[in-house]
């Protein structure tokens, strides 16, 4: 959900007196989500979902108070469906993964929230209209080197970046192995993880993103951080000593 710039010494990073979630720039647009309401199941592969259900978390669709004219209630309520597809439901260690397909996108749902944790646009639109087309405007910022992303998901910000930016080096970090295969089947995860024809990659690593043993010893020109739980940004989040390690 944030992104910051990190010196590539590590010991360069000093201690703020504040909360982490203060040194990041807020995302323009919230997560999507879906709401507990949204999936009418008609099938074991089909739903259908109204898209007023499809809502940012802060944002209410009003209903159209002037419908057409020659449109019936019935005719116009149908017109406010959509089918989505349901691809995959697993349980996991550390999610409830749903991956959900429509005609315009393919989206990853994640925990007891349904919030919309990776979305993959279909035809020539790539933009989500949402926090992750922001991590674009990362790389010229930086110096020249690798960019972590904490909270892998289903790749949405590595797409993005790799698209605009193609010779990046990406480091994504995941802890759910599930996830991550999952990711790789129904996100094209795995096309980012080869080498592209000017030396872009992404390097995936299935970890806690807090384990800094893990890491790169020389750091990285940029970390994103787009990690939440239930619908919250992760608690060490808020703790000072997270930085300083």
């Amino acid at each position: 959900m944030f992104w910051s710039s990190i010196s590539l010494s590590p010991t360069a990073i000093a201690s703020p007196p504040f909360p982490l979630t203060e040194l990041f720039f807020p995302p323009l647009s919230p997560t999507p989500t879906l709401t507990a309401a949204t999936f009418k199941l008609r099938s074991l592969s089909t739903c259908r979902c109204t898209k007023t259900d499809l809502t940012s978390q802060h944002e209410e669709t009003p209903p159209n108070p002037y419908p057409k004219q020659d449109e019936t209630p019935q005719a116009a309520a149908a017109a406010e469906e959509e089918t989505f597809q349901v691809l995959t439901a697993i349980h996991t260690q550390y999610n409830d993964i749903l991956i959900v397909d429509t005609p315009q996108s393919r989206m990853l749902l994640l925990d007891s929230t349904h919030n919309v944790h990776s979305v993959l646009q279909k035809g020539d639109e790539k933009w989500t209209g949402s926090y992750w087309d922001e991590f674009v405007s990362l790389p010229p910022l930086v110096p020249e080197g690798p960019i972590a992303i904490y909270g892998l998901g289903g790749g949405t910000a590595a797409h993005l970046m790799l698209d605009v930016w193609p010779s990046l080096q990406l480091e994504g970090w995941e802890i759910d192995e599930i996830l991550i295969d999952k990711a790789r089947e129904y996100f094209g995860l795995s096309n980012l993880e080869n080498c592209n024809d000017v030396g872009g990659q992404l390097q995936v690593h299935i970890d806690d993103a807090f384990s800094h043993e893990q890491h790169r010893p020389s750091g990285y020109a940029g970390i994103i951080i787009d990690l939440f739980s239930d619908g919250k940004v992760l608690s060490q989040l808020q703790e000072v000593c997270t930085m300083c390690h």
